[in-house]
């Protein structure tokens, strides 16, 4: 039978390894909780730098949205001047205004906030579900957007490559004429071009009908195409942009 004093020491050394171990947990409770909070001002950081990145991302479209336009403008223009002329009646100074635009530029997203919240684990750790589902719907629509592009690209390349075989494009001076016909909104027929040009009198490169029109049917094909990027898919990224600014925003203020 154990003496009142070992039972004492007993129940002193039991209370005092009780203290370490609970004195432990909170330690490890206040260092989880730490972390916890410094993780979650890390995401809000990201999350800030993701807000910039969209809004670089509306700005950046912009301009590819007017090219886009004008693309599909000329597109239009050429197929409705070629309807009603025949081909004595086609002009070459304006077949090469509406064949000499077929391309935009690429799209530069800005992503780099994007791959700081996945590669560092923290889209994982977002507590709002929607709000990470708009991100990665954004982002996989971005790339959407740049297969697009390459696709249009390649029309653009080919469209350039029959209109060669049709249009005489030796106008002298190409560049500062080309700098002249873009600076202004599409308007045709391109007035300026011709005062330019009112001397130099160049002439189609075929009188073969079919060929034209084979032109003319691939360019209205490249313009169907493009037209949709400013029409519809270019817009709505940044209708989603602007919704995901807004969800950040209110999830992480400043």
């Amino acid at each position: 039978m154990s003496s009142p004093r070992s039972r004492n020491y007993l129940l002193y050394a039991t209370g005092e390894l009780l203290l370490v171990i609970v004195g432990i947990l909170i330690a490890l409770q206040i260092n989880n909780w730490n972390e916890a909070r410094q993780e979650q001002r890390q995401i809000a950081e990201y999350a800030r730098a993701l807000i910039n990145d969209l809004e670089a991302d509306i700005e950046m479209v912009e301009p590819i949205i007017m090219q886009t336009t004008r693309v599909t403008k000329l597109a239009d223009g050429m197929a409705s001047y070629v309807r009603t002329r025949s081909i004595e009646e086609i002009d070459n100074l304006d077949l090469y205004y509406l064949t000499s635009y077929t391309s935009y530029r690429p799209y530069s997203w800005n992503r780099a906030a994007l791959q700081q919240l996945i590669n560092s684990g923290a889209l994982r750790q977002m507590k709002n579900g929607e709000l990470v589902r708009q991100i990665s719907n954004y982002d996989a629509y971005t790339r959407h957007l740049d297969e697009d592009y390459s696709q249009d690209h390649e029309f653009g390349k080919t469209a350039l490559v029959l209109a060669s075989e049709v249009v005489d494009q030796n106008y002298p001076e190409r560049e500062g004429t080309d700098s002249l016909s873009w600076r202004s909104p599409y308007s045709f027929p391109p007035i300026e071009l011709h005062d330019v040009y009112s001397d130099v009198k160049l002439q189609l490169l075929t009188d073969d009908i079919r060929k034209l029109r084979a032109t003319v049917n691939f360019f209205n094909n490249l313009g169907s195409h493009v037209n949709t990027r400013h029409e519809q898919e270019l817009p709505r990224l940044k209708d989603r942009a602007r919704q995901l600014i807004e969800l950040l925003e209110s999830e992480y203020p400043e």
